[in-house]
């Protein structure tokens, strides 16, 4: 069952399988769980996140690193998904109040602008009830993604992204 009216529309995708990532990598619940999901029609991308008790800060509260870390791949995998091979120049994170362990959460990230090989993003993190947690804005920069090809560290990896122009 869908928790959050956001994802009716949307694709899962595992963005993150043909490189290595401290976010996305080996699925461990105790840390960050995470699932992707994509609006082709409106090119957001979601995603579904528990953090657990090794991702604690405060007591009983997700520690701030752990939400950045996650805008800033979330906003990554908006670029990549959308056709925008890019990397993180700078980004900044706004919390509103802390965000407890082992609960549902929903990120949200989407394009705002594209000048040049500037791409300009803003995100938001939220619960099931709208509730606002956090909110991040991006400035992400165009790659070549031959680039990336030779970054490439797993061995056998060939996952592609059907939007990414090649």
């Amino acid at each position: 069952m869908i928790k959050y009216k956001q994802l009716f529309n949307t694709i899962p995708i595992e963005f993150g399988k043909q490189f290595i990532s401290f976010i996305t990598g080996e699925h461990n619940d105790q840390r960050i769980s995470l699932k992707y999901h994509f609006d082709e029609k409106g090119g957001q991308v979601y995603a579904e996140v528990l953090f657990g008790r090794l991702a604690q800060g405060p007591p009983g509260h997700a520690h701030g690193g752990a939400i950045s870390a996650v805008f800033d791949e979330l906003m990554g995998a908006c670029c990549w998904v959308n056709g925008y091979p890019a990397m993180t120049a700078q980004y900044t994170t706004r919390f509103f109040k802390p965000v407890p362990l082992n609960e549902d959460v929903l990120y949200c990230a989407e394009i705002k602008e594209i000048d040049g090989n500037k791409i300009s993003l803003k995100a938001q993190l939220i619960n099931y009830t709208g509730e606002q947690f956090a909110t991040a804005k991006g400035l992400f920069i165009l790659q070549d993604i031959e680039k990336f090809k030779e970054m490439n560290l797993e061995t056998g990896a060939n996952v592609t992204y059907p939007h990414l122009t090649q």
